[in-house]
Order: C-alpha cells, then sequence, then structure tokens
C-alpha cells in the first residue's frame, strides 16, 4: 500500500464550543517521497464558515497565526478569500518526514487567540489540497473538528399558531446558546405551565441525544383564545415564553403553517440529511427547501439531495420541499428558486458560473425566459429572491411564480416588494434563510460579512403537511412573510383572504386580525404603495425612554447593508439604562455607555434597528443623535470586474446629525431621510409596550377603478415584522359613482 503524499492532523482536536476562543495547530506532514519545491498546500472547508480569517503580521491582535518550517525551508503563506489559506514550500521542496505546523490564534505575542466558527456543525472539516507539480490532490484523511452549541443563555419554546380545541399538541422546547445554536451539552430539567393548556406532561430532562433540543407530548388547548406557554429551569435561570397559539372552537379549512422555502444549501452531501433534521427537530417548522445552486450540482449531490428528499418526505409532521436554485446572473435573469411537486426530478441549470462542468450542458437554460418556457405547464413553482444574485423583475411568468421572496438571512428587501407592485405582478411576499450554516427556520448571521439578519420565515395557510396541500397553497398565494417572528397574520375583504383575487362593485371593507409575539406598534393598511390606515390603538410614546432607530440598504441588488456608526449625547439628563434592538449581527454593539453617551456600532440591511435609551430629565432635555455611514457592497474582482472571486467592500456614505428635545419628542418623532434606498434616521419616544392583538376592520372609502393590491405590514416594538400577501381587489365603479 502507497504511502499518503501528505499527512494533516489538528491539535487539540477535542469537541469547539461554537464562537469560543481558542489556539490550534495544523501539522502537515510529508510522505517518504517529500514534497518538491514550489508545492502548494491549500486548506479550506465546505461551509460559509465566520471562523476568524488568519492574519501573520500582529502578534498582538486577535486571529495570529504562525507557521513553522524544518531549518532550510522556506513557506510562504496568504489567505485564501475568507475560508482558508495556502501553503506555498520554497524551490528546495519539504523533505520525506518533514513536517510544517501553522498555529491558528497564536498567543505567544500577546494575542486572544483565534475565534471558531459560531454555528455549529457535526463535521467541520479543514480541507486540504496540495498542488505539487502533477495536478491537484485531496487529502481523502483531512483534519476535522466537531463544533457543539455553547451554554444556554434562553429556551426557546414552538407550538402550533392554530388549533382546535380539545386537539393534542407537541410543544418543542430549545435551550439556545449566545448565538442561536441549540446547546449540545444542556442537561437541565424543564417546566412547562400556561393558562388555558392542559399539559399530560409538564417536564422535560434533556439528555445527551436531545441535543439541546427536546419535544414534550399531550398538551391540548382547553378553550378558545390565545395561549402562550412558559418554560423554565429555575436552576440554571433560564426562561422562555412560546409563540402564541390560536386556539379555536373549529379551524377552517386551512390552518397556519411555517415554512422556510429557501433554506438555504450545503456542500457536503453527508450533512444534506442534518440540514432537514434541523427544521424539523430543532427549528419546529413543517416545510423546508433545500435551494443547492444548480451550477455547482454534480451527479452524486444530485442523487443525495433527491433521495434525502424522499426521506424526510412525511407528511403530517414534516415536508422537505423537492427543488433546486437556478442560479443566473443578474443579467439573465438572476437566481430564482425551482420548486417540484414530485420527486427525483431532472434539474436544468443556467451556464456554471463557479464550475467548469454541468450536470448536463445539452440541457442548460442560459436565461430565465429559458426557465420559464420549460417549466410553463409543469408541476413547478419558481420564486424570485435576493441572493448571491438579485432576480430581475422585469422578467415575470405569472403562471410560475405566485411570490417573491423579501426577508431573508441577508435582509429585508422592501424595494424587491415595492418593484413586484410597481409592475403590477401578482406576487405574494415570502420570508427564507437563504444560508450556508445548516440551520433553516432559524439561522442567525454570526461573524459572515454576507449576512446581516436571521432567518426570515413564511407562515402559510395549508389544508395539511402535504406536498399536494404546500403547492395549492403556494398557488394560491396564502402566505405571508415575516423576520422570523411567528406573527400570526390574517386579512379578509368579503370572505376573501390573503392572496386571494376578486371583482366587486362595493366599497372594500378589510378585516385585519392580528397576534404578535411581543407587543405590537403597528399594523398597518396598504393600497399599492399608498398607507390607507392604521390601528387606531398603537401604543404612546414612554416619556422617559427615547428610541434611535435607523435602517435601509446601500443599493437594489444582493450584499447591500449599511454599517452605521453614531454617538447619542444627552445633554442636562442622565442615561440610566440602554437596549438595543434588532442587533443581529454580533458585529453590531454598543462601543460605549455612559450617563451621558452611548456610542454604537452596528451593521443591517434594509430593516429597522436602533438603541433605546432610559432618561432622567425634564422637558428640556436635549438628545442629540450623530451618524457616519458606510455603503456595504460585493464587488467582483475577476476578469473586467464581472466574475469571481467577490469581496464585500466598504465606502463612505451618508453623515447626520438630528436634534430633539425631551418635551417636543412627547409630540412627533424627528426624522432625516437620507436620500438614498430607504436610508434614515428617527429620534422619538419608544412605544410603551401594550396589546400584542389587534383586530381592525378598515373601510377604503375612494378605490380606484380596476385592480386594487391591499396589504398589511405589522411592526412589533422589538421591531420584528410581518407583511401580508395582497387581497386583489378588481373594482368596477357603479355607473352612478
Amino acid at each position: 500500500m502507497s504511502q499518503p503524499i501528505l499527512t494533516t492532523t489538528i491539535e487539540p482536536a477535542s469537541d469547539v464550543v461554537a464562537g469560543s476562543i481558542g489556539t490550534w495547530t495544523l501539522r502537515f506532514q510529508a510522505g517518504e517521497e517529500g514534497l518538491p519545491g514550489n508545492s502548494t498546500i491549500r486548506v479550506g472547508t465546505d461551509t460559509d464558515t465566520d471562523w476568524g480569517v488568519p492574519q501573520f503580521d500582529d502578534p498582538g491582535a486577535a486571529e495570529y497565526a504562525t507557521v513553522t518550517a524544518p531549518g532550510g525551508v522556506d513557506v510562504a503563506a496568504r489567505t485564501v478569500g475568507v475560508k482558508g489559506f495556502q501553503l506555498e514550500i520554497g524551490p528546495s521542496g519539504l523533505p520525506g518526514g518533514g513536517e510544517i505546523s501553522v498555529v491558528l490564534g497564536d498567543t505567544s505575542g500577546g494575542g486572544p487567540g483565534s475565534r471558531a466558527q459560531t454555528f455549529r456543525e457535526q463535521r467541520r472539516v479543514f480541507s486540504v489540497t496540495i498542488d505539487h507539480g502533477q495536478g491537484v490532490e485531496s487529502i481523502e484523511e483531512s483534519p476535522e473538528l466537531r463544533i457543539v452549541g455553547g451554554e444556554p443563555v434562553r429556551l426557546i419554546v414552538v407550538v402550533p399558531s392554530e388549533l382546535p380545541v380539545g386537539e393534542p399538541f407537541r410543544v418543542l422546547v430549545k435551550a439556545e446558546d449566545a448565538w442561536g445554536n441549540a446547546s449540545d451539552g444542556y442537561r437541565g430539567t424543564v417546566r412547562l405551565n400556561g393558562d388555558g393548556v392542559a399539559l399530560e406532561n409538564d417536564t422535560l430532562s434533556f439528555t445527551e441525544s436531545d441535543g439541546g433540543a427536546g419535544w414534550i407530548d399531550g398538551a391540548t388547548g382547553e378553550q378558545p383564545g390565545v395561549v402562550r406557554l412558559t418554560a423554565s429551569d429555575e436552576d440554571a435561570g433560564l426562561q422562555g415564553t412560546s409563540n402564541p397559539a390560536c386556539v379555536v372552537e373549529h379551524v377552517g379549512e386551512q390552518r397556519l403553517f411555517w415554512a422556510d422555502p429557501h433554506g438555504g444549501q450545503l456542500v457536503d452531501r453527508e450533512k444534506f440529511a442534518g440540514f432537514f433534521e434541523h427544521a424539523r427537530d430543532v427549528a419546529g417548522i413543517q416545510f423546508a427547501g433545500f435551494q443547492r445552486n444548480a451550477d455547482v450540482l454534480d451527479e452524486a449531490d444530485l442523487v443525495t439531495q433527491q433521495d434525502v428528499e424522499l426521506q424526510f418526505h412525511q407528511p403530517g409532521r414534516f415536508i422537505a420541499i423537492p427543488g433546486y436554485e437556478w442560479s443566473g446572473k443578474t443579467w439573465d435573469g438572476g437566481h430564482h428558486n425551482v420548486y417540484f411537486r414530485r420527486h427525483h426530478q431532472p434539474i436544468h441549470r443556467n451556464a456554471p458560473a463557479e464550475t467548469p462542468e454541468s450536470v448536463d450542458e445539452s440541457t442548460e437554460l442560459h436565461h430565465v425566459r429559458d426557465l420559464y418556457d420549460h417549466y410553463r405547464g409543469t408541476d413547478t413553482i419558481i420564486t424570485p429572491h435576493v441572493g448571491g444574485e438579485h432576480s430581475d423583475l422585469k422578467h415575470h411568468d405569472p403562471t410560475l411564480e405566485p411570490g417573491v421572496e423579501i426577508v431573508s438571512s441577508h435582509g429585508a428587501f422592501e424595494w424587491m416588494r415595492r418593484d413586484a407592485l410597481a409592475h403590477g405582478y401578482r406576487l405574494g411576499f415570502l420570508g427564507g434563510s437563504d444560508s450556508y450554516t445548516g440551520r433553516p427556520g432559524d439561522d442567525r448571521p454570526g461573524h459572515q460579512q454576507r449576512r446581516y439578519s436571521k432567518a426570515g420565515l413564511t407562515g402559510i395557510y395549508c389544508e395539511e403537511v402535504s406536498l399536494e396541500s404546500f403547492f395549492e397553497a403556494m398557488r394560491a398565494r396564502r402566505f405571508f412573510a415575516t423576520t422570523g417572528a411567528r406573527i400570526v397574520a390574517k386579512a379578509d375583504i368579503q370572505g376573501h383572504g390573503i392572496g386571494s383575487q376578486f371583482s366587486t362593485r362595493d366599497n372594500p371593507v378589510i378585516e385585519v386580525d392580528v397576534v404578535g409575539t411581543a407587543a405590537l406598534e403597528s399594523v398597518e393598511l396598504f393600497r399599492d404603495e399608498e398607507l390607507l390606515d392604521r390601528w387606531d390603538n398603537a401604543p404612546a410614546g414612554n416619556p422617559n425612554r427615547v428610541r434611535v432607530l435607523w435602517q435601509g440598504s446601500s443599493r437594489q441588488t444582493s450584499y447591500s447593508g449599511i454599517v452605521w456608526d453614531g454617538t447619542i449625547r444627552v445633554h442636562g439628563g442622565r442615561i440610566a439604562d440602554t437596549g438595543t434592538l434588532r442587533f443581529d449581527s454580533p458585529r453590531s454593539h454598543l462601543v460605549e455607555t455612559t450617563e451621558s453617551l452611548v456610542r454604537f456600532h452596528a451593521w443591517g440591511c434594509g430593516y429597522r434597528m436602533g438603541v433605546e435609551l432610559d432618561i432622567e430629565g425634564d422637558e428640556s432635555t436635549r438628545v442629540e443623535v450623530s451618524v457616519a455611514t458606510q455603503a456595504i457592497t460585493g464587488p467582483a474582482y475577476g476578469g473586467f470586474g464581472s466574475s469571481q472571486p467577490r469581496r464585500i467592500s466598504l465606502a463612505p456614505a451618508e453623515r447626520a446629525t438630528l436634534v430633539g428635545r425631551l418635551g417636543e419628542l412627547a409630540e412627533t418623532t424627528r426624522t432625516i431621510d437620507l436620500g438614498v434606498r430607504d436610508r434614515q434616521l428617527d429620534l422619538g419616544l419608544a412605544p410603551v409596550h401594550g396589546d400584542c392583538e389587534a383586530h381592525c376592520t378598515f373601510r377604503d372609502e375612494q378605490p380606484r377603478a380596476g385592480i386594487n393590491p391591499y396589504w398589511v405590514r405589522v411592526v412589533q416594538v422589538d421591531q420584528e415584522m410581518a407583511w401580508t400577501s395582497p387581497i386583489w381587489v378588481d373594482w368596477m365603479a357603479r355607473s352612478d359613482d
């Protein structure tokens, strides 16, 4: 048996807690024949890892890496993107048995070490390849680590959003760490309680096999109403409250389920099953799609994916939605998700963008128009979105496309919604993950530069948990998007629910029902882009709590976030307490807090985020906010700027200042429009936390002749949001109008 050309190991090889700081040594030992001069060793990985990127110039800083080689062997090192590095051996080569070591997070110069990735992973592979002048060779026994969830900081409780009185249901409890992972090492005992719910068993003791997430069976709603369950572990000081469950006497033809149609993708086919296990058993959703970019799928990947999709076809409990992502460039129509109502369907990919070979070159579809032509008239659904390349909505096929994704881990894209409405398309609004971490249904951005938001979700009204019912509901546009919170949202006009279209001569009366996961701030009714009316029970401002909000994106395309650096100064008063809103990315943090100022650094894209301050002062107390922004872009540096590699870049953008006194802010919120892509800064009073439910009746007294799309936007005080798909009303003016 021939000796391997290179042997690689990592120390320590023990489990790594997600997001922890440490030091790891990778060793590369040449085989008996050694490595010739000018050989290159490359180390990468198969996920969108946010492990700290090595640096070689500052021993006192984080991520300092050192390279050691035998005497007489010169080795150069450089990073490769943000996911790996390579070693370039000098002309003398590496003798047989010679060893090169790389210390990641070397602390000998005073640095703190290296930060591990923030998402858990059963097999975090340090994939090693060697180019020794005879082609590139993969090292089969590449080092691996197991990344586990850290200590829990909260309990997440998931219950069905709608159910009839007396129907048994299961309760999911997740012990969650600071990064959104299930806490693998949690062994506590959780107790449930909640008014209006009968519990056959109110206790769950976690074991190793639970992996930080477990189910309690046998709960039932005792009477109609909205119920919430509370979970607590008093010994560990943990607690959590469930999403609202709406218990009714009789459920209609459809009930609300939760989906992540664009759950994202993974590269290593051995991890595909774990993707769906997470969606079902950790996120507790009913539908999830694995949307692998078609231009990087090979035959073995595709076979594995489709086999796993069938394996997780579990009607009544969970459905893996068969499909893939057609990943054309924006000028070819942009990225689109493709879903099949049948399993093991052949895929038709775009022209290769990242790999040189196609699954089947003869079946490539080079433009989104070709995609439409091929699938028109089949059991297929297609949805546009903003991902690696945003969809160009000047292209649309109403027979195939029922919805558009407007929120994901990339951010919130109100401009995508506006674009769809401006074109007059009948597209509902979807939310999803679109991530590479294997956590569909509840993903977090971690320290990735290309992700700024936690995952969105789609609420979908289906007859049952089945693939057929999912397709029927999608085609009926009976769904709505959220920023990840399981907000219950319904709208109805003359018996027609969200996604419907009908004709009438009567003035539309819109009934809206919302049940939030937190106190509601606003419920707004829109006709197209016109704000028609709003919930009349919106909370008043808290006179002693000031809120600074900011929002917006850099451009109408992918990787379009904004970095906000700001200072809040208080004159003639004292800051007693400070809190943050939607600081989803760990890059977002409070830099400094004193009794007179707060400095913040925040990364976001599209959604509202901010800071709240308890201020001890009077009407004359002056609050001054100043910000400097940077626009996030994702330019390509290959060829003439049109191909890989792509790097996230920051460009200086708007600067602004805003001032208000507490007495003035009690009357109105001060706003400054920064002029581009919804970018704005608000200074006002934080709303009092009040009702979590809103039941509204709106009437359009002046409908327009023709098609009127009515939709609702919900905002909670924690800045979680929901957008209902429109109801399209074809209003026919009376002859005497």
